[in-house]
């Protein structure tokens, strides 16, 4: 009889004891699992988050604000772009050397529609926070090797850009007014204006290239200087 007593209260503490504990989840263990996240999953992208130049008051009227981002290009090449005969349209682009069999399958204006290709920036811009007087952003023509090689269209040739080691290049979207009227000048290396062509008859804004460089006193307003960036 003592036996069953015995029996019967271990049974009746237990199920109290299972009853006590479902009644406060907060008490149970957590079940180990695999992590949500693996650790061999590719890992995305850089994300370069764009630099605003200038941005009018709020409270007055003025021109949008010129957005800036980076860019990384694989062995970048500064290509003098000649349109086929007879037309005598030139222009500056921007691209990695990989894709410069484009040139014998597109023409200027699809050209500039692709995403991997950028014209050489024309202007003489200002990064926030930095001294305009001490570094700016020019063109990539100004890190341009000397040597041209041929493209291998029959036309086009490049120049290798010296890039620095970043490897970055900041691109600004530009109207294409001043891009389109550039053709063939006397000299064999030389382009002059010609407003009665217009070499970007479809496009209306262009993804212009640049480089920041830096300038001493003797520099300043010459255009030229030390890559930093």
């Amino acid at each position: 009889m003592k036996n069953r007593l015995l029996l019967l209260v271990l049974l009746l503490a237990g199920t109290g004891s299972s009853a006590w504990a479902q009644s406060r989840p907060y008490l149970k263990k957590p079940v180990k699992g695999k992590s949500a996240t693996s650790k061999n999953a590719p890992k995305p992208p850089p994300v370069y988050a764009p630099i605003v130049i200038q941005k009018a008051a709020d409270n007055e009227d003025g021109p949008p604000p010129v957005v800036v981002n980076k860019v990384k290009l694989k062995k970048p090449v500064l290509v003098y772009y000649q349109e086929p005969a007879p037309g005598k349209v030139v222009q500056q682009l921007i691209m990695s050397e990989e894709n410069l069999p484009l040139l014998k399958t597109n023409d200027l204006e699809h050209l500039m529609q692709r995403r991997e290709v950028f014209v050489d920036g024309l202007g003489n811009l200002a990064l926030p926070g930095s001294d305009v007087n001490k570094q700016r952003l020019l063109g990539t023509s100004t890190v341009a090797e000397d040597t041209r090689r041929p493209a291998g269209d029959g036309r086009c040739f490049y120049s290798r850009l010296k890039v620095p080691s970043s490897g970055f290049l900041y691109v600004v979207r530009e109207s294409a007014e001043e891009y389109r009227h550039f053709v063939k000048g006397p000299q064999k290396k030389g382009a002059m204006l010609d407003f009665q062509v217009n070499g970007l008859p479809g496009i209306d804004s262009v993804r212009a290239a640049y480089t920041l460089r830096k300038t001493d006193n003797s520099e300043r307003g010459a255009g030229t200087g030390e890559t930093i960036r």
